[in-house]
């Protein structure tokens, strides 16, 4: 009785009663909760294509390049080292042209005495592919000139010398400031006789001859290593054999003389 008493009281008050809110069950069709979005860096940071910022990725240190060195001090052989590469030098294993200039002179006494002067003047120009590494190859063109006399000391022209040859070239301290060296190889030489003024049968001299040659000796080259410049400096000595002549007639015993030579020089250059 009593609870029929009330709900008629609410009833006529007008009151309504709150229900509980139940939330609807899920259904397949509802679309699955999209993530969160990740918070961009701030907008001065340079980010990478995975979407980490640039300053968190390690950089490595930049190498600074000056003349034709290379700095890479992580990767620089020791003076000792013969490595196969150079990585301060832009090719990695040197290149270098040189010019320079020394005297020359023949071994033969017959050439000795057909010349004016035991020791005569040469100048050359040379390539050198493998100035850091143990092995390298040198190209020369070589010039020599002499004044030639007759048997009855009567000045009879200029003898110019023109040599072209290759050499193999043992660098024995490759990485090092100081390089010894030792090479051989084979080439070609000429000589002409220039402004001749007495015939052969006269002197006993052609007017030219061609040979082949094969030089040998050794060198010290200097190289700046301190990265400023890629100036070198170099001296060799060098010996000659060539294959047999007919350039000069040797009148007392009928055989013609050898054009074996000797070479000293210098020459200043650059490496690359």
């Amino acid at each position: 009785m009593k609870l029929q008493i009330c709900a008629f009281f609410v009833a006529g008050s007008g009151l309504a009663i709150a229900q509980p809110v139940v939330p609807p069950s899920p259904t397949q069709d509802d679309p699955a909760p999209l993530p969160a979005e990740p918070v961009p860096p701030p907008p001065d940071i340079p980010v990478t294509g995975s979407g980490v910022p640039a300053a968190a990725v390690p950089v490595p240190a930049a190498t600074d390049d000056v003349g034709p060195y290379v700095s890479s001090s992580a990767y620089e052989p020791g003076p000792y080292s013969y490595a196969w590469r150079e990585p301060r030098l832009a090719t990695g294993i040197g290149i270098g042209v040189a010019i320079g200039g020394g005297l020359t002179g023949f071994t033969d006494r017959t050439m000795r005495d057909t010349v004016s002067s035991n020791v005569g003047g040469l100048w050359d120009a040379r390539a050198t592919i493998g100035t850091h590494i143990p092995i390298g190859l040198d190209l020369t063109y070589l010039g020599t000139a002499a004044n030639v006399n007759t048997v009855n000391g009567a000045s009879n022209g200029t003898l110019i010398g023109t040599t072209a040859e290759a050499a193999l070239r043992w660098n024995i301290l490759p990485h090092n400031m100081l390089n010894p060296y030792i090479f051989g190889g084979a080439g070609w030489q000429r000589y002409d006789v220039r402004n001749m003024h007495f015939a052969q049968s006269d002197t006993g001299m052609k007017s030219n001859d061609n040979v082949a040659e094969f030089p040998m000796g050794a060198g010290l080259a200097l190289r700046d290593l301190s990265g400023l410049s890629g100036f070198t400096a170099d001296v060799r000595g060098t010996f000659r054999a060539t294959t047999d002549s007919t350039l000069v007639l040797n009148g007392a015993n009928g055989t013609y003389a050898s054009l074996y030579s000797w070479e000293a020089s210098a020459a200043l250059g650059y490496e690359f």
